[in-house]
């Protein structure tokens, strides 16, 4: 009998014996493991050997040992069982054909506080609602979404070279600001001067980012330069950590921090940054067609803003509907 029929005569009860044989080195022990009586091992081990043509227990006075056919067998047999569970797991891990899904990668600006609102609404008319948040770059989530990966991104519009295939709305726009720690000897100064960032570390987003840019075209604009105690990061809650301990000040997304503004974790620094204001918005495939978990949660985001706006609230703001 050829290797393929061999193969196709092998059940998972089969591996599933060996492997636990192999691990108590007793038939009787092994059957309680498995909840089966010793004869009932015996057999299957039986029906094994005679599938891999090849004997692969040495019986013993006190258990049984391994032959070489046997080591070669359990070694791949605790794999393949391995490799299967976790099959098993993702696979029910994973939502059913027709439930409502949406995969959103998210900027920190959106991730604070808008995107959470709008999941959150969502979640109160369609519970089953699957939803997968992606961070990252917005380049990053910029090539997951053309290549199908996401459904959108809610951020700040990216640069037009990116934008290639790809369709921009705006939702509403938002500086840059300066924030630091309360205590801080910038935070209590009425009008301090740019100068004034010079005697303290600068945390700026990692460098190629679109807000990057934003920020190096300002302290360019102004006339100046890099300080030489430079933090690049782009995780908010390290930066959050890093501004408590230290004397650092932050050049962040008004959407990332107003929030922290607000429940007195950070301070603004006055410095007029309204000249790094962008537009803010969520980014799709052009002409692609979006699903229905992407389609709620476009229009939840877009009941929000709506209603900031008759409210008179404008940028990070627009999540706090409390």
């Amino acid at each position: 009998m050829s290797a393929m029929n061999n193969f196709a005569r092998l059940k998972l009860r089969h591996l599933q014996c060996l492997v636990m044989v192999a691990q108590e080195r007793n038939l009787v022990r092994a059957g309680k493991a498995l909840s089966l009586t010793q004869p009932a091992v015996s057999k299957t081990i039986a029906e094994l050997e005679e599938i891999v043509g090849r004997q692969l227990l040495l019986r013993r006075r006190r258990g049984v040992e391994l032959t070489p056919a046997a080591e070669v067998l359990v070694r791949h047999a605790v794999s393949a069982l391995r490799g299967l569970r976790e099959g098993m797991g993702l696979a029910m891990d994973q939502p059913e054909a027709d439930q409502l899904r949406v995969a959103v990668g998210a900027l920190p600006n959106m991730a604070a506080n808008l995107l959470p609102e709008a999941v959150a609404r969502l979640y109160a008319s369609h519970p089953a609602l699957r939803v997968r948040v992606v961070s990252g770059t917005n380049a990053q989530l910029m090539t997951q979404l053309r290549q199908g990966e996401i459904d959108l991104v809610l951020g700040r519009l990216a640069q037009a070279s990116a934008m290639a295939d790809l369709a921009f709305e705006q939702l509403y726009s938002e500086p840059l600001l300066l924030v630091v720690r309360p205590g801080h000897p910038l935070a209590a100064r009425r009008r301090p001067t740019l100068d004034a960032l010079a005697a303290h570390p600068l945390v700026l987003p990692v460098s190629g980012t679109l807000i990057r840019h934003t920020a190096d075209a300002f302290l360019i604009a102004q006339g100046m330069a890099l300080p030489s105690r430079l933090v690049e990061a782009t995780d908010t809650s390290f930066v959050v950590g890093l501004l408590q301990r230290c004397d650092a000040v932050w050049f962040a997304p008004q959407g990332a921090v107003e929030g922290f503004i607000a429940q007195g974790a950070l301070k603004r620094v006055a410095i007029d940054t309204s000249s790094t204001e962008g537009p803010v918005g969520f980014t799709v495939r052009r002409g692609g067609e979006a699903g229905e978990g992407a389609r709620l949660l476009v229009e939840a985001i877009r009941g929000i803003v709506a209603a900031a706006a008759g409210e008179g609230r404008t940028g990070a703001r627009l999540g706090n509907t409390a």
